[in-house]
């Protein structure tokens, strides 16, 4: 009997957090192996990109923790969410992502290279932020004697690991222009703007919430845009 507990206990665990857990690593697994095989990308320095990429979920967790308390933006709830995903979740996290892409390894790197890097540390900041994420959500249904929706958060989990990505490469295009000296501001600003947007909508609970997957695109598109300004500046 003891030890069927035993064995009862450690499954439910293993199907609770652990597996979950890994899961959330899945698509930074095989975006690693892609360009480290696929595209020739030094392992070693995207390992780096993965390390800053957790480095930076501390300071942007901390920041969000505290500072959504701050009901100060405005008396109108949807003006203060729009204020908040935009200045939260927009304007602090993708300064932060460029701050933590700085010492991203860089000699003799072009445009490309740099952005598939930065491609793996916003994609590793999604997937550890995630697994914040799910834990969290963990706690809350376990306080509440509540049977967790593992569907609406992996759905979550994994639209936001592609905002995450994509975000990061467009402030890693903004790290690249000022190193070749052609700053090109934009591509910090549509970070800014295209998570706030996502962040916002990604809130709600009814179908309003769909229109984050066009944020998504445009995140997609805006890099597409903005590679080619920063990579072929003369045309």
């Amino acid at each position: 009997m003891e030890k069927q507990k035993f064995i009862r206990y450690n499954l439910i665990m293993f199907l609770s957090i652990i597996l979950p857990v890994l899961l959330c690593f899945v698509p930074l697994i095989i975006l690693f192996l892609i360009f480290a095989l696929g595209l020739k990308i030094k392992a070693g320095h995207l390992a780096i990109a993965v390390l800053l990429g957790l480095a930076a979920v501390l300071p942007i967790s901390v920041i969000q923790f505290f500072l959504p308390s701050l009901n100060i933006l405005s008396s109108q709830p949807i003006i203060r969410e729009i204020l908040k995903s935009l200045f939260l979740y927009g304007l602090v996290e993708e300064v932060l992502k460029c701050v933590f892409i700085l010492p991203m390894p860089k000699k003799e790197k072009s445009a490309l290279e740099f952005l598939l890097l930065a491609f793996t540390m916003g994609l590793a900041l999604g997937c550890f932020e995630s697994i914040v994420y799910y834990l969290d959500h963990l706690q809350l249904a376990n306080n509440r004697n509540a049977e967790l929706m593992y569907a609406p958060i992996f759905t979550r989990i994994f639209s936001s690991d592609l905002i995450h990505m994509f975000c990061t490469g467009l402030c890693g295009l903004f790290i690249y222009s000022i190193r070749a000296k052609q700053v090109r501001i934009t591509c910090v600003l549509s970070a800014v703007v295209v998570h706030g947007i996502y962040d916002f909508f990604a809130g709600f609970q009814n179908n309003l919430r769909l229109f984050a997957i066009f944020a998504i695109l445009l995140a997609i598109a805006e890099c597409r845009l903005k590679y080619a300004a920063v990579a072929n500046p003369e045309e």
